[in-house]
């Protein structure tokens, strides 16, 4: 237990169902907020957002499939990722096994693109979506070639599972994002997309590329000075007004 939240254990609805684990701070009012971590997912980064956060909505970080206690394998369909927030969702989408709630989904980076997936497949429930710093196009040429150092020959029985999964979900992510753009021009609910400016892993042009592929009047970025590619870390309180936005443009619509 830490503060007001704590880890918890449940299974994942994948294709094989899988024991996963996440941080839950139980919230007493309607809304619930789910957050999908980049990669390496470490829901860790998220404590200080979580014990700032407005004590009525209910908070939710997962774990996401391959980066959970004794997760040995790399889950790099964006289905797989998806499946593993369905617990939190209402009944009617095959969820309630935590109360049926109104969902925002928020996603940092690698799970931007998750958190709008999300609202995408279940619109009937997810009624917001927050991006922050998501990676939507490439990151940053210098992280693209740290990537490409695990290809050199003979060096990847040296380099740590942990990397090894996130050379593969950024790989596999695109040949998935192109799909994912062309939905969102269907997409329901309100979108908040935040980014900093000073984002040394992905670069704000890729929050402008998000912003084009939304329909009018569905989208609005934040653009945060000094912003680094770790806000949940840096200014908390920045993303719960982003919460608190997209929550009252969906009631308002």
């Amino acid at each position: 237990m830490f503060g007001d939240f704590k880890e918890i254990s449940y299974v994942a609805p994948l294709p094989e169902p899988l024991e996963n684990d996440a941080f839950h701070r139980a919230g007493e009012g309607e809304w619930r907020v789910i957050v999908f971590p980049g990669t390496p997912c470490n829901k860790l980064l998220f404590t200080r957002f979580l014990l700032t956060a407005p004590p009525g909505l209910d908070m939710v970080v997962l774990s996401r499939p391959g980066f959970g206690r004794r997760q040995p394998q790399v889950y790099t369909d964006f289905d797989d990722q998806v499946a593993a927030a369905r617990p939190f969702l209402p009944k009617s989408c095959g969820g309630g096994d935590f109360g049926d709630k109104k969902i925002v989904t928020l996603g940092v980076s690698y799970g931007g693109e998750l958190a709008l997936k999300t609202a995408l497949d279940f619109p009937e429930a997810v009624k917001g979506v927050v991006t922050v710093a998501a990676l939507i196009e490439e990151p940053h040429d210098y992280a693209l070639q740290i990537e490409k150092l695990g290809d050199v020959e003979g060096i990847e029985q040296y380099v740590p599972n942990r990397w090894l999964k996130v050379r593969k979900e950024v790989a596999g992510r695109r040949t998935q994002i192109g799909p994912l753009l062309d939905r969102l021009s269907g997409i329901t609910a309100p979108v908040e997309v935040v980014h900093g400016d000073f984002d040394a892993v992905v670069p704000k042009s890729n929050a402008r590329k998000l912003m084009d592929a939304l329909p009018d009047g569905k989208g609005e970025m934040e653009i945060v000075p000094a912003g680094t590619h770790y806000l949940e870390l840096q200014y908390p309180r920045r993303l719960h007004k982003a919460i608190e936005r997209v929550i009252e443009r969906s009631e308002a619509r």
